[in-house]
């Protein structure tokens, strides 16, 4: 289990990784991320970074999956976003 201070650079990754070009690389490390979250999840309390979570979980794989629609980018650019100031809240 990751902790918050991990999981936030795995955030911070997933926003540079889905702002540039959807290499390999960037899926790889939007997969990660994906993975670190929804692990994260299992063991957060209810909240505001749980939902954050839960988002990324959601919203992230579509975008991983192969040609994404230009919603899905922008639900999951939102999601990283949010997951991210939730993080540094809880900090």
């Amino acid at each position: 289990m990751a902790r918050t201070e991990e999981e936030l650079v795995f955030a911070k990754l997933a926003k540079s990784a889905i702002e540039g070009e959807l290499t390999e690389e960037a899926i790889k490390v939007l997969r990660e991320a994906t993975r670190i979250a929804v692990e994260q999840v299992v063991f957060s309390g209810e909240g505001p970074l749980k939902d954050a979570r839960n988002n990324i979980g959601f919203l992230l794989p579509p975008v991983t999956g192969g040609q994404p629609e230009q919603d899905d980018m922008d639900d999951a650019k939102s999601a990283i976003e949010l997951w991210i100031e939730e993080l540094e809240a809880s900090l």
